[in-house]
């Protein structure tokens, strides 16, 4: 099955509002509720470690994300590395790279650098979607 969003949706042909049906080359064919090809788009701020984590995962694309710097909250521990402090919470300044996602709840997904192309493409697919339940 395609991991990737616009590769996945090229092989999912709609059959009513409810059911559609997904085909593909290597012969993976299965019926779905035509809802569940609504795209989300989700704004991830990923530590290097979360990143990379993701990554392997195949949960996130290896693009050039912009990297910002943001306080998040982290247990005392990771900055004293003393055992006491683990329950104690404080901010720390995190570099973060920003990664908007577009997805469906079968796993696949589409990464971007920026909020706009997420947005857009999320808006296309689910027009084209919509349109059967008018």
């Amino acid at each position: 099955m395609e991991k990737d969003l616009c590769k996945f949706n090229e092989n999912v042909e709609v059959i009513n509002k409810d059911l559609s049906m997904y085909k593909d080359e290597k012969g993976n064919m299965f019926i779905l509720n035509t809802i569940n090809i609504l795209a989300r788009v989700d704004y991830m701020e990923l530590s290097k470690e979360e990143y990379t984590s993701l990554k392997f995962q195949n949960k996130v694309e290896e693009l050039e994300y912009n990297i910002i710097n943001i306080k998040k909250p982290v247990p005392k521990s990771e900055i004293t590395k003393k055992d006491e402090d683990k329950y104690t919470i404080v901010d720390k300044e995190v570099a973060v790279r920003q990664i908007w996602n577009v997805s469906n709840p079968y796993g696949a997904f589409k990464s971007f650098t920026n909020k706009e192309e997420a947005t857009k493409l999320a808006e296309e697919i689910n027009s084209k979607i919509l349109e059967y339940f008018k």
